[in-house]
């Protein structure tokens, strides 16, 4: 901790995106902290490992960290609010949030079993049906704020990418919505962080065929 008197030197940049790599979370795990540091900022892309650690280190003894174990593995707790670092360190944008969740998900171990598919019960294609109508909503109110109309056809073109992009990753995903319907990022995320991305592939799929079977 800081010396009684001594005027506390503030974060740097870096430090504070490792402090948002927690997210909402107080406690987070040293592999996940690290995706989710790279996946927020282009420019800590090409950040190491040991350089990682070094910054954890250094965080630690100015009191901004406190190193914990997670069931078992090695991690962090924060320690430090916004109100004494006087700066945002939740999620800043929509695009803060999917960068997280794409990180989480990158910091998965190799070695974790995969959970077996759900069945398509009546239920989950219904909820999937409705997600997907919500999806496609926000999709027509951001054309309709853009360019003051409503293309069915190229309501339908977004769907068929979109379902194309997931089908490769959730980063090809993340980077067609950020470049092509950024108006849709808080609906998407919201259902990528809470449903994962199989569901969200269903949803996808099946507001495309709805949208080709009545707009055709």
């Amino acid at each position: 901790m800081p010396e009684r008197g001594r005027k506390e030197e503030p974060p740097s940049d870096v430090e504070l995106d490792i402090i948002r790599s927690f997210g909402w979370s107080l406690m987070e795990v040293e592999e996940t902290l690290y995706q989710r540091f790279l996946h927020l900022s282009a420019n800590r892309s090409l950040v190491s490992r040991v350089k990682f650690r070094k910054y954890l280190m250094e965080m630690e003894a100015k009191g901004y960290l406190s190193p914990i174990h997670i069931q078992g593995l090695r991690g962090y707790k924060k320690l430090r609010s916004e109100i004494s670092i006087k700066k945002s360190l939740n999620p800043r944008v929509p695009l803060d949030e999917i960068r997280l969740v794409i990180g989480s998900k990158k910091a998965k171990p190799k070695f974790q079993k995969k959970k077996p598919p759900a069945k398509v019960t009546r239920d989950l294609f219904q909820m999937s049906e409705n997600l997907g109508l919500a999806i496609k909503t926000e999709l027509e109110k951001w054309m309709l704020q853009e360019t003051g109309r409503i293309s069915k056809g190229l309501v339908h073109e977004h769907m068929k990418n979109m379902c194309e992009a997931l089908e490769k990753s959730e980063e090809d995903l993340f980077e067609y919505i950020h470049a092509e319907t950024p108006g849709i990022l808080i609906e998407v995320g919201q259902i990528l962080r809470s449903q994962g991305p199989d569901f969200l592939l269903l949803c996808l799929r099946l507001t495309e065929s709805n949208v080709r079977k009545y707009s055709f």
